[in-house]
């Protein structure tokens, strides 16, 4: 078994997303990247059987899901409590939900005397559907199964390392903002405001096409006017009004850090998926925020194989995940 060539499949809500990824030393090359968009669910054990047939037989792989019925849980608790017998407890109480029908998972971080718990809770029938599909196929050799975000936070911290950064991810279907400091996430908002919307929004306000909307990000984006050109200035002030529905929910998730749980301050932002087709948005961000502002575009830090077309991968929706994913470790 070739261990230094794994495979990543990232389900999302209407796009399966596949990356094999090859680690060369303290290197890493994407061989191959292809995404399968899907209606309905059912479809996705046909997309999972064809995309068996193209690969080699007992490839490790690693899947990452998301899915509405999937729990996502930060809890704090004291340094001496019992975590495990309180996670129950609370998830019960919290999602008022029979235990015996999920799968639990969590991990423990610190800050300080509080201990920091990320849960994840996976409806059993949720994942014996989607398990499902891989055993059948006998292709697959499964290591892991988790959700987009612990995938993201891989990503983030395998190329951009630790720190106290928020993680502002926004993907054609959703968005996710996380605090993290080094491997704990503090905070995480899940946002159906989402690129596909933010997109709309700015049509709909403009008046233009959806195509003139995504040209008009890119090109003008949020770029400050110059010389006083009322043309740019509408531009500008009609991107920033749709994009600022986003910075909203950022500075709430500052705020939650900063002044409510007092876990100290964070000291950049680091920007994520779709979101950084904005032009300008890193500069417009740090401003808005007085804080450094990266745009996290893994896809510059690997390598890519000779034969991927890389006009592919503007319809890749989660290849920062799809990455991530692919990082996940053997044990």
């Amino acid at each position: 078994m070739d261990l230094s060539l794994k495979c990543a499949v990232v389900i999302g809500t209407s796009q399966v997303n596949v990356c094999l990824l090859r680690k060369k030393r303290k290197k890493y090359l994407v061989e191959s990247v292809a995404f399968y968009d899907f209606d309905k669910e059912k479809e996705i054990e046909d997309i999972i059987y064809n995309v068996s047939e193209h690969l080699p037989k007992g490839i490790l792989t690693n899947i990452s899901l998301r899915h509405q019925s999937v729990i996502e849980h930060i809890y704090f608790y004291k340094s001496n409590a019992d975590v495990r017998s309180n996670v129950f407890k609370d998830l019960k109480r919290d999602y008022e939900i029979e235990l015996k029908n999920y799968i639990i998972d969590f991990e423990e971080g610190k800050a300080g005397d509080v201990k920091i718990v990320y849960v994840v809770a996976i409806p059993r029938n949720v994942f014996e559907f989607f398990y499902g599909f891989f055993e059948k196929s006998k292709k697959f050799r499964l290591y892991g199964f988790e959700t987009h975000s612990v995938s993201l936070r891989r990503s983030i911290r395998e190329f951009l390392g630790n720190g106290y950064m928020l993680s502002c991810a926004m993907f054609s279907d959703y968005s996710i903002i996380s605090a993290l400091k080094d491997d704990v996430v503090l905070a995480m908002r899940k946002l159906r405001y989402s690129w596909d919307e933010l997109v709309r929004s700015l049509g709909n306000s403009g008046g233009v096409s959806l195509d003139k909307a995504k040209e008009l990000l890119r090109n003008k984006g949020l770029k400050e006017p110059e010389n006083g050109e009322e043309e740019d200035k509408l531009t500008y002030d009609g991107i920033s009004n749709v994009f600022d529905q986003f910075a909203i929910e950022i500075q709430r998730t500052i705020d939650y850090i900063t002044t409510v749980q007092k876990m100290g301050k964070i000291e950049k932002i680091v920007t994520i998926g779709e979101i950084n087709k904005i032009n300008k948005l890193d500069n417009y961000i740090a401003k808005l925020f007085s804080l450094e502002t990266i745009k996290f575009q893994p896809q510059k830090l690997v390598e890519f194989g000779e034969d991927i077309d890389f006009s592919s991968l503007e319809h890749v929706n989660y290849l920062e995940l799809c990455i991530g994913a692919a990082l996940k470790e053997v044990r």
